[in-house]
């Protein structure tokens, strides 16, 4: 499995405004979220960082306000799918706290407000110490002296998600969350179809520019079949059918291996001429090719063409 498909869809789970702003919520200690406007939502732009840390730094830096609006505060999330060294993580925060530090100081800013969070979903125990001063074994007179900072942990093996009224109301966030939640338990298909129930009460079953990360996700963290996605999307769309060219073409874009397209097949062709007719006039509505129409349909591109 690649190493950046866990990153790629937490960040394309955070880049929507409202499930970044929920998911603060959800990850803030009360002390801090109850100081934020979470109605101030933006992304920091991070072009400004240097070349020799761009290996390390965070995923997304969420920039946001107090409620008084007078101060910002730049939320850096850094997303952890495996257990990493405690030095790294260390390292990591504070290579990205210096570079903006730094850009203030050139700017003749003062220095931003930043709170790290790490999002964790791995399959190991976390057991690195919250605050920098930890790492160090000697006395407090000393430790006193030295530079130090903390990070808030969100680990999803202590979250709920049932237990969530804020996860009852956004379903995509849910969604997400179940996905990396259970990234690591590749027989449990019963979380894929409480995914895909989800993305359908929330109204984006065919939206596939939508719903795309969460199918590829799926496929490559479960034991699942192209199959089986079909099976269980026409379980809640039966009517659907027609649209799973449609995801067909986004996959075989993006690379995916070719059993995908066995399976739509599969799922499209009924065997009666109604049905054949129905598909057909759905794909064409869609833009597909006459061609293609044709080849899953099995009808001629005459009959197509008189639609």
């Amino acid at each position: 499995m690649e190493e950046n498909i866990h990153n790629d869809f937490f960040i394309s789970l955070i880049k929507y405004k409202n499930n970044a702003r929920d998911f603060l919520k959800l990850s803030l200690p009360e002390e801090i979220s109850s100081k934020i406007d979470f109605n101030y939502i933006q992304y920091d732009d991070t072009s400004y960082i240097q070349n020799r840390f761009k290996d390390l730094f965070s995923d997304i830096v969420i920039k946001t306000k107090t409620e008084d609006k007078d101060t910002d505060i730049y939320i850096l999330i850094e997303h952890k799918s495996t257990l990493p060294d405690k030095r790294a993580l260390f390292l990591q925060i504070l290579s990205y706290i210096y570079s903006m530090y730094e850009k203030d100081f050139k700017d003749k800013n003062d220095f931003r407000i930043i709170i790290p969070l790490v999002f964790y979903h791995g399959v190991e125990k976390w057991g690195i110490p919250e605050e920098f001063l930890d790492l160090y074994n000697v006395g407090k007179e000393i430790k006193s002296k030295l530079l130090n900072f903390r990070y808030i942990l969100f680990d999803t093996k202590d979250f709920e998600i049932e237990n969530s009224e804020i996860m009852h109301k956004n379903l995509i966030l849910a969604a997400g969350m179940i996905a990396l939640k259970t990234a690591f338990n590749k027989k449990d298909i019963d979380s894929v179809v409480k995914i895909i129930e989800n993305l359908y009460k929330e109204g984006i079953l065919r939206d596939f520019k939508r719903i795309e990360i969460f199918l590829i996700y799926a496929i490559k963290t479960k034991e699942i079949t192209e199959d089986k996605i079909i099976e269980i999307i026409n379980k809640y769309d039966p009517e659907g059918g027609s649209y799973m060219l449609t995801l067909e073409n986004y996959f075989t874009e993006k690379g995916l291996k070719k059993g995908i397209k066995k399976g739509i097949k599969k799922g499209l062709k009924k065997g009666e001429m109604k049905g054949k007719i129905k598909t057909a006039k759905a794909m064409k509505c869609e833009g597909i090719d006459i061609k293609v129409i044709a080849k899953v349909t099995g009808l001629s591109i005459e009959e197509i063409e008189k639609l």
